[in-house]
């Protein structure tokens, strides 16, 4: 049993064995009993063991009376994540406001209700049970119980200690953290930052490689940016503000517009008009120091394709760049999509969820324009198969000129679904889709949906996330965080490769979140505000990506990061650099001789193409690790080489003899080849309904030396007539198809 999983039965034995002699502790088997709890402080948990399946089981805890509060902390939870959820509400009935959905095996923060009574309502269905769950509850006139920092007086007010603050004493002095790089406003703060610096403490320095793989706290319980959960926004600069819009509370949908001013530290309501309606699933992205956000789900439920910009200047204002679409060219009404900005011009949107469709394969852009030209386009693709995702992240490399989707819900069979971890590519100008084959180990993140990518560096940086691994880990909420590199396309670790002294990962968040806010800051800071792990959150926080990813600039002074690395492994992996003559240094330039240096560990794009249309679409003149590079497709191997590899495009020999296919490989270079020029060794067994259409077989079946298809496999399933079939062979670049007739 997992260390986590013995302390939770642990702890459920030892409730259980003194639940008699506590005043308040209740337990028994969840097998659709109620329970009502009033004596306090008391114990409340489904029983020993594993909770019962199908189960529907409520306690409601009461309080004396409506003045107080109940205060609830969980010892421990184990449910099935995303199948077996625990509710809690603030009332007598699921009428009143939700609290808290928790479903997994990560511990909840405290929850408190103020209404003077608190229901708990555990849901299982019929697949496998866990523990459960165990908490303690007391009851208190002032709110949070004063935090531990402080006495509860009886008029319902908190006298707070020496050091601490605000209504529930959870305020510390601002003299107590805020660093040599800011200033108390207050004395209960906030800590202004000077100029480069940020964070709750002004500790995190922009201009320094200072503090990288670090998290950072910048802002938790500010009353201004209420906890939410599907919002969207974006950093703007200038002048250098976070925006978030929207999102929901579990119960409503949100409709406020907060700013994030970093210098002052604090979260600021702005209350414009017009403005757009309150929703959440919707998608943002910063455009010509405006935010812009499009589609969502409003709050009577229905889906919306409108698009708004609000632009800080001037006090700020809201314009309506484009109502909701009727026509073809524009897409439905969307929540659940993704979207990148293209060139400082388009807004790509794919995906998401429809009126009437759970996973859209839509793709559409947006020209951005405030003079009066804004109009919507559907893409048409001209080839390769888009994804039906929902739930998913879309991020634009230019050098590439992809869209990259990652990770999402996608459906599997016409009732269920799943997460993925893949990732596809769709080439804006020569409008091509393909999927990336496989990933590269244990490296890149498993499968997810409500994540953020962002582009920092070269790099596509993955955060959070909704994950689940049945019958191995209940863990709901993703707190890692992942390195993709968008010019070599190999996932990269970050703990691997974090300099000595940084403990990337040790300072991460306490617990994961999806369908949170991402956004990029400076090009070296990955901010998170909001999102889910079981309640909707209000913090805010600062990730400094390692220097690997992006390296501070220092006057005067080029740095070859890649001296950092002093293990000939560690440097071989990072995909920008190589050992050489003891050392590890920055990739030759591609072109130039490398020397006695060897090239770096850019694995490239090619690998990870498996169809000449997919290889010569995204070809490209960005060479590694920038971008792909000129690729060619080799047609025997089946395989997409970079150009300068073509020596290893070669026939294979048997026993020393060529095959009947001849000793010149075929290397295809151009897209408009493909059609042409790849046709793989073999034969194409085609086959013909009568009367037969020579330029379009009913059936086409590919024979190599690997294998045979079935011969009953070619026969019409039709009765009659009798089908002809075509046996068509490719030698060389020759074509030679002989009619056998009929079978």
């Amino acid at each position: 049993m997992a260390p986590g999983r013995a302390l939770a039965a642990a702890l459920a034995l030892s409730v259980a064995l003194l639940g008699p002699l506590s005043p308040g502790a209740r337990a028994g088997d969840c097998k659709g009993q109620r329970q009502v709890l009033r004596e306090a402080p008391g114990f409340v948990t489904d029983g020993a063991g594993n909770y019962s399946v199908n189960g529907n089981c409520e306690w409601l805890i009461e309080a004396p009376g409506p003045q107080h509060r109940i205060l609830l902390d969980f010892l421990f939870l184990d449910t099935e994540c995303t199948y077996d959820y625990l509710f809690v509400y603030d009332g007598d009935s699921p009428r009143g406001p939700l609290l808290a959905s928790l479903s997994g095996s990560t511990r909840p923060p405290p929850i408190e209700a103020s209404s003077g009574k608190m229901l708990l309502h555990l849901f299982s269905d019929a697949n496998y049970n866990l523990l459960g769950f165990n908490a303690s509850f007391r009851f208190s006139l002032c709110p949070g119980g004063c935090r531990s920092h402080g006495q509860c007086q009886p008029s319902g007010v908190c006298a707070c200690e020496l050091g601490w603050g605000g209504p529930d004493c959870g305020l510390q002095e601002c003299s107590a953290y805020c660093g040599s790089h800011g200033t108390c406003a207050s004395p209960l703060g906030p800590c202004r930052c000077e100029p480069g610096f940020l964070g709750r403490a002004c500790d995190l320095h922009l201009w320094e490689n200072q503090g990288a793989g670090w998290w950072h706290n910048v802002s938790a319980g500010d009353p201004a940016f209420s906890a939410r959960v599907g919002a969207a926004g974006a950093f703007l600069s200038p002048p250098g503000l976070l925006a978030v819009f929207g999102g929901q509370d579990l119960n409503s949908a949100l409709g406020d517009l907060v700013l994030y001013n970093f210098s002052a530290n604090t979260w600021q309501r702005w209350d414009l008009n017009p403005a757009p309606a309150a929703r959440h699933s919707h998608v943002a992205v910063a455009w010509a120091g405006s935010l812009v956000l499009m589609g969502g789900e409003l709050a009577d439920g229905s889906l919306t394709s409108d698009v708004w910009a609000f632009s800080p200047l001037g006090g700020g204002h809201w314009e309506l760049l484009a109502p909701p679409v009727s026509s073809s060219s524009g897409p439905p009404g969307l929540a659940g999509h993704a979207a990148a900005l293209v060139d400082d011009v388009w807004l790509y949107v794919s995906g998401g969820r429809t009126q009437h469709d759970l996973f859209s394969s839509g793709l559409f852009r947006f020209r951005l324009d405030r003079t009066g030209g804004a109009y919507w386009e559907q893409v048409i693709p001209a080839g390769g198969r888009p994804p039906a995702a929902t739930g998913h992240s879309m991020v634009f490399h230019a050098p590439s000129r992809a869209l990259l989707v990652h990770g999402g819900h996608r459906p599997s069979t016409a009732r269920f679904s799943v997460r993925v971890n893949s990732t596809e590519l769709f080439h804006v100008e020569r409008r091509v889709w393909t999927t990336l084959k496989g990933r590269d180990g244990l490296q890149g993140p498993r499968e997810r949906a409500f994540h953020t990518a962002s582009v920092l560096g070269n790099y596509m940086v993955v955060y959070g996330g909704n994950v689940h691994t049945h019958y191995q880990e209940e863990k709901c909420y993703e707190d890692g965080i992942f390195f993709y590199h968008l010019g070599c396309h190999q996932w990269v670790s970050g703990a691997e490769l974090a300099p000595p002294g940084t403990p990337e990962g040790r300072a991460a968040p306490p617990s994961g979140r999806y369908s949170h806010v991402a956004a990029v800051l400076g090009g070296s800071v990955l901010l998170v505000a909001g999102g889910y792990s079981g309640r909707p959150r209000g913090d805010l926080m600062a990730y400094k990506v390692p220097p690997f990813v992006f390296q501070a600039p220092a006057p005067d002074y080029h740095l070859d990061y890649c001296s950092m690395y002093t293990d000939h492994s560690v440097c071989s992996r990072d995909p920008e650099c190589s050992w050489c003559q003891g050392a590890c240094q920055a990739a030759p330039p591609p072109g130039t001789s490398s020397g006695a240096c060897p090239a770096a560990s850019c694995l490239g794009l090619g690998r990870l193409l498996g169809d000449c249309q997919a290889c010569l679409a995204f070809s490209s003149p960005a060479t590694p690790p920038r971008g792909p590079g000129a690729l060619g497709w080799c047609v025997h191997n089946e395989s997409c080489l970079p150009r300068p590899e073509q020596a290893r495009c070669r026939g294979e020999q048997i026993s020393g003899t060529v095959g009947w296919w001849g000793p010149a490989p075929v290397f295809v270079t151009s897209l408009e080849a493909c059609v042409t020029q790849s046709f793989l060794p073999g034969l194409h067994l085609l086959t013909f309904q009568q009367p037969p259409n020579a330029s379009q077989p009913d059936k086409n079946i590919f024979i190599t030396r690997k294998g045979n298809p079935n011969p009953r496999g070619t026969h019409s399933p039709f009765p009659s007539p009798r089908p002809l079939t075509c046996f068509c062979l490719w030698i060389c670049q020759l074509r030679i198809c002989h009619i056998k007739g009929t079978i």
